[in-house]
């Protein structure tokens, strides 16, 4: 598994701002999120003074006090079909830009040049030095536990989903990463479904997490599908998914009648700007999960689909729920039931995670 030590002083930032800032160790972060390729850019350094002008974006005005050891603070200046962003400098620094696709954004990483790096005072070895940034913090649901043991197969989804999350757990915080569990033992957080969906879908509150992964055992009528599966917050289309989103969702009369709550939010999302964006977040974490796993463990990558998954409606931060094997396929099943394989498991999740990361798709 590769390292990424700079994670521990990763600070982000889940409020939609424009530019999204992110103090790293060595340099400052900024993070455009773009409507489309079309939005062009220039860039010019001077006296102290960053500018960077986007065409063919809109954004709000906003002033932005960052006093990391590069940047003084970023002004958002919106001018009509333009929009002017001006950084105030401690130094002079190193300009690295970055386009990405998918979702649309570019990057600007700030260092100090090498003179100026040099002049820089060591700091005082006093209680006054700046605290280190908090850690990204990734929640982690087991899904069902308690009264409720999921599909039950070759294996007892309940019991699979909390020993790879718990594998997953300690494979994250060796990177450096803070882990919360929805749950840590074989228990429900209400007997009521609809309630108990509603409490773990509550923890994934933007103020306290980053990321929100639900972990699920797969499983069909026929038992001869395998392979993993990730699915994001939005409207199924697929008759199969819809099928599989009201299993997740209690199954029978109950499933349904949450899958048309659900439905109901994510209609909401097509005209909401910030969830739009947290969708096409949440979509690339959900690809990038489904195909580390299949790395990591051989099974096949059946893809990532919208579905209207109770346990994610509300979500305000990128949020996937993962279908990490088929526990009815009499090969996969068994499978699901080494633990040599779960570890598997859980390092294809946290080789995902850790990708996701790594993409500078956020910023605190």
């Amino acid at each position: 598994m590769r390292v990424f030590p700079w994670l521990l002083l990763l600070v982000w930032n889940l409020a939609w701002a424009f530019p999204r800032v992110g103090v790293h160790e060595g340099f400052t972060r900024l993070v455009f999120d773009l409507p489309s390729r079309e939005v062009a850019h220039t860039l010019s350094q001077e006296n102290g003074l960053l500018t960077l002008i986007l065409v063919g974006v809109k954004a709000g005005a906003l002033d932005q006090v960052v006093n990391s050891p590069e940047v003084v603070s970023v002004q958002t200046v919106p001018e009509g079909r333009r929009v002017r962003v001006q950084v105030r400098l401690k130094a002079p620094v190193e300009v690295s830009v970055r386009r990405f696709s998918d979702p649309e954004r570019l990057v600007v990483d700030l260092s100090l040049k090498k003179e100026a790096a040099s002049e820089r005072p060591a700091p005082p070895p006093s209680q006054n030095r700046a605290p280190k940034p908090p850690r990204p913090v990734v929640l982690l649901d087991p899904g069902h536990g308690g009264v409720d043991p999921g599909m039950v197969g070759h294996v007892v989804e309940k019991e699979v989903v909390l020993d790879v999350a718990l594998r997953l757990k300690r494979l994250l915080e060796k990177e450096g990463i803070e882990v919360r569990l929805t749950r840590d033992k074989d228990m429900h957080l209400s007997p009521d479904k609809r309630e108990d969906l509603s409490r773990r879908a509550a923890m994934a509150d933007s103020s306290r997490v980053n990321l929100f992964i639900s972990i699920h055992v797969n499983a069909t009528p026929t038992h001869t599908a395998q392979g993993v599966e990730a699915y994001y917050f939005g409207r199924a289309q697929d008759p199969r998914v819809v099928a599989q989103v009201i299993r997740e969702n209690g199954g029978g009369e109950l499933g349904r009648r949450l899958t048309e709550e659900a439905k109901s939010v994510a209609e909401r999302i097509l005209t909401d700007i910030v969830a739009q964006a947290n969708q096409r977040y949440s979509q690339r974490l959900a690809e990038t999960l489904g195909r580390k796993l299949s790395q990591a463990t051989g099974s096949p990558y059946r893809g990532s689909f919208p579905g209207d998954f109770f346990v994610l409606r509300y979500a305000k931060v990128p949020a996937v729920l993962v279908e990490i094997g088929f526990g009815d396929h009499p090969a996969e099943g068994r499978r699901l039931a080494d633990p040599a394989y779960r570890e598997r498991v859980a390092q294809g999740l946290a080789e995902g995670i850790l990708a996701f990361l790594a993409q500078g798709a956020f910023a605190r």
